[in-house]
């Protein structure tokens, strides 16, 4: 994965939290539910992020795959930038909220910047050495998150 396509990504996942948080709306339906957010809930604004950079990711490695372009860690630095960009959300975001209550440009602006460095540190996992079995650990978890957020809802 090279810095263009880390660039590209990074601003389709942002753009793809507009088109996720109502797709629900638009189609509701049990697997909608189950993928996107029902309402306007903290966790389900977590479920919203953590789709939307993982669908985006995963079909960006399918498109990579596809023009057989080389990448190494791409599911791991996928699981770990997206973890990270949660927990740092998380971190800035709340005390944020707390103190000051809801503001939709505060909270869209915190996210692409935890979403940047998130995807930096996916980009510089992805350029480590190629380790299928790390790989195939970490979209078996990305299956498992996904599946418990959905339950979860």
């Amino acid at each position: 994965m090279n810095k263009k396509i880390l660039f590209i990504n990074t601003i389709i996942i942002f753009l793809s939290l507009f088109l996720f948080h109502n797709i629900y709306n638009l189609i509701p339906c049990s697997i909608t539910a189950f993928l996107f957010p029902v309402n306007e809930s903290l966790y389900e604004h977590l479920k919203l992020m953590v789709i939307s950079e993982f669908i985006i990711g995963l079909i960006t490695y399918l498109i990579l795959k596809l023009k057989r372009i080389k990448f190494s860690n791409y599911i791991s630095g996928l699981l770990i930038g997206t973890i990270i960009t949660i927990i740092l959300f998380f971190i800035i975001y709340l005390p944020i909220y707390n103190r000051f209550g809801e503001n939709l440009i505060i909270t869209m602006l915190i996210y692409l910047i935890t979403l940047i460095i998130g995807n930096i540190i996916w980009y510089l996992i992805s350029k480590k050495n190629h380790n299928k079995g790390l790989n195939t650990l970490s979209l078996v978890i990305i299956i498992v998150i996904i599946i418990i957020l959905g339950y979860l809802t």
